[in-house]
């Protein structure tokens, strides 16, 4: 039996557009970003694309996303928590600038040191990514969209390829732009993953 499984990041967010550091702020879509969720909605709905679920982030940029699809494609939405993007500490609100600069400044922390005082760290994050991918597993094998966060859906790529976070190593980084989205498949019986695609915007005429 296998499951398709199709790795969502948000819309643009108001937060996106200002180039203000989110981690687990609840900011909506900007207008652009309702327009990028329709405009996939509707590329998927032409190609007679179906889904049995799709799973959401709760924060309000991800819901807002799932939202439109699922209105479009008539699917049923269920949020969890587990999916919402890394708490980056003192650094959510900065100025994306201010962020960078703080980051560049300080030794590469360690995978189990807390994101900037009080966040989550980087194996905090891939453990929380693991178990919403178990969870996942845990259904009946079938077409599931999983609508999240860069950080997150990056965490979540590694726990299927095995790249847990160690020491001060430096992670590989998975692209995804606003909208973009990522296909998997796991073959429960041979116990395999494939990754057919990955960063994917057709509906914004990119690739």
């Amino acid at each position: 039996m296998t499951f398709r499984i199709t790795l969502l990041r948000h819309g643009l967010s108001q937060a996106n557009k200002s180039d203000v550091v989110q981690g687990q702020l609840d900011f909506p879509l900007a207008e652009e970003g309702m327009t990028q969720a329709r405009m996939l909605a509707e590329y998927w709905q032409t190609r007679g694309e179906q889904f049995d679920l799709v799973v959401s982030s709760p924060l309000l940029r991800a819901r807002q996303t799932a939202e439109i699809i699922a209105a479009q494609l008539s699917l049923m939405i269920e949020f969890d928590p587990g999916l919402m993007e890394q708490h980056l500490g003192e650094g959510q609100g900065l100025g994306g600038a201010e962020f960078d600069g703080i980051i560049g400044a300080r030794p590469r922390p360690s995978a189990f040191e807390p994101m900037l005082k009080t966040g989550e760290s980087t194996w905090g994050l891939y453990r929380r990514a693991g178990d919403a991918l178990e969870r996942l597993l845990q259904r009946e094998p079938g077409s599931y969209l999983v609508v999240s966060h860069g950080a997150l859906l990056n965490a979540l790529l590694r726990a299927v390829l095995a790249l847990a976070p160690s020491g001060r190593t430096r992670q590989p980084y998975f692209e995804f732009a606003n909208t973009a989205f990522a296909e998997l498949s796991y073959d429960e019986d041979e116990g395999n993953w494939r990754l057919h695609r990955l960063n994917a915007v057709p509906h914004l005429g990119t690739r």
